[in-house]
């Protein structure tokens, strides 16, 4: 914070222009007036001219009363900024520990850690592709009768993901799905309990030493881009995992961009200390996250701020790429020398 700032010179030039004002008394003083008054005639204002310097040391004295005020009153305001971000600094870091807590916490069969988000950013990408094989396999007949032109598929997908299949974790989303989501919804289900979680509970029954089971898409061979490794019961879904994990990661970020105290350069100084503690796999599951469900949420800490500088963009390759998603806003900081993601630097 600069002691001699613009509020300073705004209250210190009119406080001068005043003071200057008051030298030319003693000239004004001492002239004749046109009502006949010789004021350098009479003893008060003769005695008064006599000490003039009396008056120059008592303004002299104002002006470094008025200068020593000021130098005060910035070391305070100085003081009060400082205890500012030392609170604000308590909280982030206290935020971004929880934050590494929750990261470290979350746990899958016998994956634990960041391992965790590896395996569900490809259950996420291969749910996605079965739910699009399937929206693309439909009748003609069910498309035009059952509304599924209005199906956002990664919506859709990343419901089955994030809640997964069964009596319970389908009463978190089933009545929220509109009536082609719906009738998509049966045979995929049917997809997902018979051909994969069946096959799998009998696959690692009968080796009990693997450590994953492999499965691709049913129109696919193996291996190809369409297989997946399970090291865990699939499509089981992650709400208590995740659910917590992005309210929290929300949470810090915004807390971040909230604070008035600090400019837009400082505050993404600290947002990239957070990004430092999210891994490519982080970055990709957050991305689709948000494109799923909170796209105008994420969007400005994605673009301005760069959140996801270090996603890996060859992965992030199903629905909209953020290359795609974020055109707009690529191009225009572009222009400023501005990269948005670090792999097109």
């Amino acid at each position: 914070m600069k002691t001699f700032d613009q509020k300073f010179w705004y209250i210190f030039v009119p406080f001068l222009l005043f003071i200057i004002l008051i030298l030319f008394f003693p000239y004004w003083l001492t002239r004749p007036t046109k009502v006949g008054i010789d004021f350098s005639t009479t003893g008060n204002i003769g005695d008064t001219i006599g000490g003039i310097l009396g008056p120059f040391i008592g303004l002299a004295a104002a002006v470094l009363t008025f200068f020593a005020f000021w130098v005060q009153y910035k070391a305070n305001e100085q003081q009060k900024l400082d205890l500012k971000i030392e609170r604000f600094e308590n909280k982030f870091y206290e935020l971004l520990r929880l934050h590494q807590s929750n990261t470290e916490g979350a746990t899958i069969k016998d994956l634990t850690g960041r391992r965790t988000f590896v395996h569900m950013f490809y259950e996420l990408k291969f749910c996605y592709l079965i739910c699009k094989e399937f929206y693309e396999n439909a009748s003609i007949h069910d498309k035009q009768n059952h509304d599924y032109q209005n199906i956002n598929l990664m919506s859709f997908s990343y419901k089955i993901f994030f809640y997964g299949i069964g009596v319970h974790s389908e009463k978190h989303f089933i009545q929220y799905l509109s009536k082609g989501e719906k009738h998509l919804f049966n045979p995929i289900k049917d997809f997902l309990e018979k051909c994969i979680q069946d096959k799998y509970l009998e696959y690692m029954q009968k080796n009990k030493d693997a450590k994953y089971y492999t499965h691709g898409l049913p129109t696919s061979g193996i291996p190809n881009e369409k297989t997946i490794e399970f090291y865990y019961f699939p499509f089981d879904g992650h709400n208590s995992k995740l659910g917590h994990y992005y309210r929290h990661l929300f949470q810090t970020a915004n807390f971040v961009v909230d604070q008035k105290i600090f400019n837009d350069k400082e505050k993404y100084s600290y947002l990239k200390t957070l990004r430092a503690q999210l891994s490519n796999y982080e970055q990709l599951l957050l991305y689709y996250n948000s494109l799923a469900w909170f796209d105008k949420e994420w969007r400005t800490l994605f673009t301005k701020f760069r959140m996801i500088k270090n996603i890996p963009i060859p992965l992030a390759d199903f629905h909209l790429t953020p290359e795609e998603n974020y055109k707009k806003e690529i191009e225009e900081l572009d222009k400023k020398g501005i990269c948005i993601f670090e792999w097109h630097e």
